[in-house]
């Protein structure tokens, strides 16, 4: 559903102070229709961490994409997403689990 403000309104919410300060980590990681795990992951990864990133494993990115995240807050928006394929939410998803629970 394009061009009804969602993206708009979120970089409103992303940038609002009050939001800011409720998170230790927030990225904004464009993902377009070519919706793939390994690029996102990566590209999540570079967006907090000072380390350039050199893996081509997707485990591997997503267990340094972990430590990063573990136990601290985090806000991640995936922006102009159109998959709905469950199983690679799943697998995106996995890195996730080490933050604190949501607000």
């Amino acid at each position: 559903m394009g061009g009804v403000g969602k993206t708009t309104l979120a970089q409103l919410v992303y940038k609002d102070d009050r939001v800011r300060r409720r998170f230790e980590i927030k990225a904004w990681t464009c993902v377009s229709e070519d919706f793939d795990v390994f690029r996102v992951t990566k590209s999540m990864l570079m967006s907090i961490s000072n380390v350039t990133v050199n893996d081509n494993d997707l485990n591997s990115l997503q267990e340094k994409l972990e430590k990063e995240l573990l136990k601290k807050k985090f806000l991640f928006v995936l922006g102009d997403l159109w998959n709905d394929n469950y199983n690679d939410w799943e697998l995106l998803n996995r890195p996730f689990k080490a933050g604190t629970p949501g607000i």
